[in-house]
Parts: C-alpha cells; structure tokens; sequence
C-alpha cells in the first residue's frame, strides 16, 4: 500500500515538475506564458508533494523533487527581486505626494454599474482607469460630478472598453487597437497634477494564450510608452503577472516600476490567493509607495487596485 501511494504520488509529482520545466524555460509552446503567471502556484503544489513524499519516506525522489521547486521558485523570486531593487532606489530618495489612482476590470456584464459609479466617486482618487466600462455609461452624471474629464471615448463618454476618468483636465488623448483581436483598448493621456506633468497609460491585453497576438500588443504597448515625453503611470489588466517573462520583459525595457507589493485580482474567489493579472506600475521619478486590492469586487470577476503614487525629488 505504501510501495503504491509513493508510486502515485511521484507520477504526480512528474507531471507538476514537468509544467515546471515548461514555466522557467522557454520551450515555445503554445499558453507557456500563461503558465508562467502561475509559477508560483505550481510551485506550491509541487511542494505539497515533496512533503507528502517526505511522510511517505520517499526521501530521494522528494529531494530531487525538491531541487526543481527550488529552481523554478528561485527564478521567479529572482525576477521580483530585480524589480523590487529597481524601485527601492526611488523610495529612498525625498518624495512627496502626488496622486492616487484605481484600476478596475468591473465586467461587461457586471448588473451593479451605479453602485461602481457611486464607490469610484467615494474612493477619493485623482484618477480612475475602468476596463469593460459599459456597465457605469448610464451613469455618467454621477462621474462627472467628481471627474470632469474623459478620455476613451470620442465624444468624451465612457463606452464599453477602456476610459480614463480624471480631476485634473486631460490633454493629447488617443484611443488605439493594440492587435487585431480586440479594438481600442489603449487608451492614453496626459495630465498635470501638483505642477507634475504624468503620461496616463490605460490597457486591457489579451489573454496570453493568444500568443501571437499577446507577443502583438506588447509590442505595440511598448512602442507606445517609449514615444512619450515625461513618466508614464500605466495601469489595467495585463491578463499577466508582472513575473511572467513577457511582462518582465515589458518593465524593463520602459523602466517600469512596480508597487511594493503585488495583490491578487483573479479570481475574486481566491482572494490573497489569486493572481496578480492586474497592475499598475510607474516610471521614475514616479513611484508607487503603496497598493491594494479592493475587499469588494462589487460583482466583477477581478478585483480593483488603488494605487498611492508618490513623485520623488
């Protein structure tokens, strides 16, 4: 009977370590960047079966096991890292107080669209980026008692993509397709708060599954941000972690920053457990000094972040 648990329990452990390999090594396959938002729940499991090997007395397998946890953990840990080293060079530095920003995916099909608008009105940021926006254009009025200022929408409105709500006015705004698969989901602006000149950047990417069009809007989001003048506040849904290969790769050619940490949006069943496929993330001399997932989804499948940004010296 134990002879068979461990039997089960390595196989198991073959397969897990094998998605593993295809997460911290780029093998080309199709959704591998899919898995590499995963990373770190994959490890996990694999690490539950090393332990479960471990009781059962299987010591060698769950050591080596245990050798492809921690390499793959160790390179996604690597990869944090670098991130949170980059940004710790601004957080150090004299700064003061600049803006406060939410990013909420709210659903397409989300029923509690005025409920949204009156929470975005009370969450006292300076600048909302809403993703699937149709749910709150009926309720425009009550935006627009707060934030003045659109940008996503031709006649100013908030439509069913991607819209910029702001206190402050909002000049050079675009609205553009990153792929062929999904239309006007880029949304930039800018805008001037405390003297402070902030390029707003607003994208919903495409699951990264669909790898030639994620590899697409990348590049195309890329392109975009490096043709502005001044910092770039960039915010929405990534579809990714910001340690998935093609994010990383993202951050660090735009020398983008993260915030201190990187809280689960999805799903919103998870909670702390989820996925980090929501971002904001900055460029210097703009730094996020903190950021949090919303309690309440208020019926959408992802959870918001508001965003703390502070402008150092």
């Amino acid at each position: 009977m134990l002879r068979e648990m461990r039997g089960g329990l390595t196989a198991l452990a073959l397969v897990v370590a094998g998605v593993l390999v295809a997460v911290s090594v780029d093998l080309g396959i199709p959704g591998q960047a899919l898995l590499q938002s995963l990373r770190f729940h994959i490890a996990a499991v694999l690490l539950g079966l090393v332990l479960l090997l471990l009781i059962g007395g299987a010591w060698r397998r769950a050591l080596l096991f245990l050798l492809a946890f921690a390499v793959s953990a160790g390179q996604g840990a690597a990869i944090i890292y670098r991130q949170q080293e980059a940004r710790e060079a601004l957080v150090a530095a004299p700064s003061k107080p600049l803006l406060k920003l939410l990013s909420f995916n709210i659903l397409t099909s989300n029923p509690n669209g005025e409920s949204i608008a009156r929470f975005v009105v009370g969450s006292g940021a300076d600048v909302v980026v809403l993703l699937e926006a149709s749910p709150i254009a009926a309720y425009v009025d009550v935006l627009r008692a707060a934030y003045p200022y659109f940008g996503g929408c031709e006649d100013g409105s908030p439509c069913g993509g991607v819209v910029i709500l702001s206190r402050t006015p909002l000049a050079d705004v675009s609205v553009q397709s990153m792929s062929g698969i999904w239309l006007n989901r880029l949304v930039t602006a800018t805008t001037e708060i405390g003297g402070q000149r902030v390029n707003l950047v607003a994208a919903h990417l495409v699951k990264p599954y669909f790898d030639e069009f994620a590899a697409e809007e990348l590049a195309k989001l890329g392109a975009v941000i490096g043709r502005l003048e001044g910092p770039v506040v960039l915010a929405g849904d990534f579809n990714a972690a910001a340690w998935s290969e093609a994010i990383e790769r993202l951050m660090t050619r735009q020398q983008l920053l993260p915030g201190p940490g990187y809280p689960a949006t999805w799903p919103v069943r998870l909670g702390p457990l989820g996925v980090p496929i929501d971002n904001i993330v900055t460029q210097a001399p703009l730094v996020i000094d903190k950021v949090e997932a919303l309690g309440d989804a208020m019926g959408s499948n992802h959870r918001g972040l508001l965003a703390e940004i502070r402008v150092a010296d």
